[in-house]
């Protein structure tokens, strides 16, 4: 029995001086507190050397701390160095990143090691490296030798870097000494130094450049740098060589603050050397900028100047067109600059506040004048508004309001003055029976008019006022009825019928009496709009006498998710109307009289929703007079978020005025080609105005762009390569600030 003992004490030494856990988990280094948290072992074998101090782990060995994890096939760790030695198939991942090599070494408490027959790979833009030798030289530091760059998926890479000696910082860039870019394993092109983003955040660096072939321009050539200020500004240099005109310098500065605060301000220059241009030093400034100022107060400018009136036609394309701005500021703003084709730019500026009961604004307009042939427009610098709600007057069912206004005029050359405008109005809204609404209105408009300087075509008395009243009372109904319902269905249809009847009255005035300062003071009507019907939106000044009638109809769709919440889509919306006017002639809107029929166009607009992401629309303004269709206006939408497919086409028709189309889809035609078209095109002069045509090459790590653009009085091939994770821009723009940062702050 004793010798029975002794050969088990044997065996327990000999298992407390080699160690074996088969596949049960172990912890590392007990005591010692190691950071970021303990490390634990687990493999189909575990043995302890006590005298080396060293465990070593064989068959699928798994390291793990925290959202580390480290794998292979054989791996030995020293207790005391901490240092693991691995060999066959290891993987080091760390959080959403993957270091992996053949054999390496990887220090567990600094997290710094090397890697031999090695892989980088970063997931948040699927940037690789592949090396020879891998160093990871801190939590966030990469060291590679003779290393190979992309994020192509493929053994042999669409297109790669090769570098001598890279850098690689996560979150911020890799930097490259002696580097090669190579094209399907070719090389093409030689970097002594390289600098590469490695995250998809917004960091500064070069975008990647897009390549140009226009009739007026010749070969164009953009090479824009972004440059990631802070969280809350950036800014873009934009570097264009145009070899039939020269080389134009740009740049954008943009920045978010706190609330809806914001600011973007662009700027473009050039010598042009073409001997076409109008001038030879030509520049388009133009940006915009919201600031509320706090109490409800707000601040909202907007800058639009160029050189000449030829500048936004020659160059609006790439990153520095106007259509291409103009576009981004009305998603960043919520408006948007006047198109290309508009001869007088304006810049505006706006301090306005909003009480419970009015809102008080003061503003200013400024136009800069582009053709010679036109007159110099008036500006407004500066003006002031009030305008109230329709406040309650004690317990009658009346309400009072007023705007008014004061705006000083400016004119370069010519007339200068002020306008003084108080309007109040008091309204009324019953019910004489029911489901008849009356609403009228009446109000008193005196406007005083007062000339610093004349032109010889404007009234020479320095002081004018003008009085009009105007009213409009206007009877409604309701009626509603619906289809389905009585089923017990989720789902049913309702129709809704509103007849309306509205009269107007405005007394006529003699608009040459009084100073041009705006041209809304002297009318009100375009020719092509003299045979239209009267209707709500419009905002006649005076020589108005007519009664408007007419019906909507309302088609509404009743029907539940799939949370059973109830969902109410419109599906039709018709409406008829026409004016029978008492008076043959509106106030035109160039101040001369234009005569119109005693019985306006019957106007009919429709609008139809058959699916969820298709519209259709159609206008049609038909004579009672024998003269047939006098305008139509017919379009249709087709979107479809999930596959992106878009296509718009519409038609515009108008009586000895307009006969133009417009087209412009974009498709998904397979997985990796998307096309877009764009097409207008007049036929009141049989001239085409513009056309685009573009496709889209993408694949896994790599996309190409080819559009091509016919103008009248141009043609332009533009080239675009972008490299997905890589040459991208990084579009994410400055943030706003939060409430906690800017407390912090």
């Amino acid at each position: 029995m004793r010798r029975y003992r002794v050969w088990a004490w044997v065996i327990i030494l000999f298992f407390l001086g080699a160690g074996v856990a088969g596949s049960a988990e172990m912890e590392l280094f007990k005591p010692e507190r190691i950071q970021g948290g303990p490390w634990r072992i687990r493999a189909e074998k575990i043995t302890y050397d006590a005298p080396t101090h060293t465990y070593t782990a064989q068959g699928r060995v798994d390291i793990r701390q925290g959202d580390r994890r480290l794998s292979a096939d054989w791996v030995q760790v020293n207790d005391v160095t901490k240092i693991a030695r691995m060999r066959g198939n290891v993987v080091l991942v760390m959080g959403e990143d993957i270091f992996s090599g053949q054999e390496g070494e990887f220090n567990l408490v600094t997290r710094t090691g090397e890697m031999k027959g090695a892989r980088l790979f970063l997931q948040r833009n699927h940037f690789q490296v592949k090396s020879s030798l891998i160093r990871k030289t801190g939590d966030n530091t990469y060291y590679a030798e003779n290393s190979t760059i992309t994020t192509c998926d493929a053994d042999v890479p669409v297109w790669s870097f090769s570098a001598r000696q890279l850098q690689v910082t996560l979150g911020g860039y890799a930097t490259s000494q002696h580097t090669l870019l190579k094209l399907a394993g070719l090389p093409v092109f030689y970097f002594p130094f390289s600098i590469l983003p490695v995250q998809t955040e917004r960091q500064s660096g070069f975008l990647l450049p897009q390549y140009g072939q226009h009739r007026a321009g010749g070969t164009v050539v953009e090479l824009p740098f972004y440059w990631a200020i802070s969280n809350n500004a950036d800014a873009t240099l934009y570097q264009t060589i145009l070899t039939n005109r020269g080389y134009m310098q740009g740049g954008e500065l943009r920045h978010r603050g706190h609330e809806e605060a914001a600011a973007t301000i662009r700027g473009f220059t050039l010598s042009d050397g073409s001997g076409e241009a109008p001038v030879n030093h030509r520049y388009w400034v133009a940006g915009m900028v919201n600031q509320p100022l706090g109490n409800g107060w707000q601040i909202r400018g907007t800058l639009d100047k160029v050189s000449d009136q030829n500048y936004l036609k020659d160059f609006n394309f790439g990153y520095m067109g106007l259509t291409r701005f103009s576009r981004e500021l009305l998603g960043d703003f919520g408006r948007n600059l006047e198109q290309e084709e508009v001869s007088q730019r304006v810049s505006t500026g706006l301090l306005a506040k909003n009480y419970s009961w009015a809102n008080i604004t003061g503003f200013s307009r400024y136009y800069q004048r582009l053709r010679s042939d036109e007159p110099f427009a008036v500006n407004r610098l500066p003006g002031l508004s009030l305008s109230t709600v329709n406040l309650p007057l004690g317990n009658l069912p009346l309400r009072v309001g007023v705007d008014s206004s004061y705006t000083h005029f400016y004119q370069e050359r010519g007339l200068d003055g002020h306008r003084l405008d108080l309007h109040p109005q008091a309204s009324l809204e019953v019910l004489p029976i029911q489901s008849v609404s009356l609403n009228s209105r009446v109000g008193f408009r005196e406007t005083l008019f007062v000339t610093d300087q004349t032109t010889p075509s404007s009234p020479q008395n320095t002081t004018q006022s003008r009085q009009l009243f105007d009213s409009k009372v206007s009877l409604t109904s309701s009626w509603a009825k619906d289809y389905g319902r009585d089923s017990g269905a989720s789902s049913f249809f309702r129709h809704i019928v509103r007849p309306e009847v509205t009269y107007w009255n405005i007394p006529h005035f003699d608009p040459v009496r009084f100073p041009a300062f705006d041209p809304f003071d002297i009318g009100w009507v375009v020719r092509a709009n003299r045979n239209l019907p009267i209707r709500s939106g419009d905002d006649p000044v005076g020589g108005v006498n007519a009664l408007t009638y007419g019906f909507s109809n309302h088609l509404l769709m009743r029907d539940q998710n799939a949370q059973g919440q109830a969902q109410v889509a419109e599906k039709l919306w018709v409406r008829f109307s026409q004016s029978a006017f008492f008076n043959t002639t509106s106030m035109g809107l160039d101040g001369t009289p234009q005569y119109h029929h005693r019985f306006s166009d019957i106007l009919g607009e429709a609008e139809y929703y058959p699916f969820k992401r298709v519209v259709a629309g159609l206008d049609l303004g038909t004579s009672t007079y024998k003269e047939g269709f006098n305008r139509a206006n017919v379009r249709l939408s087709f979107l479809d978020q999930q596959h992106q497919h878009l296509f718009n086409v519409g038609y515009l028709y108008i009586k000895d005025f307009a006969k133009q189309i417009n087209v412009s889809t974009y498709l998904n035609l397979f997985r990796s080609v998307k096309t877009w078209v764009t097409y207008s095109n007049t036929f009141q002069t049989n001239n085409k105005l513009e056309r685009t045509y573009g496709i889209v090459f993408q694949r896994q790590c790599w996309g190409i762009v080819l559009s091509y653009t016919d103008r009248p009085d141009d043609q332009r091939i533009g080239v675009s390569l972008f490299l997905p994770g890589i040459g991208e821009r990084f579009r994410k723009g400055p943030g706003h600030f939060s409430e906690e940062k800017a407390k912090q702050e």
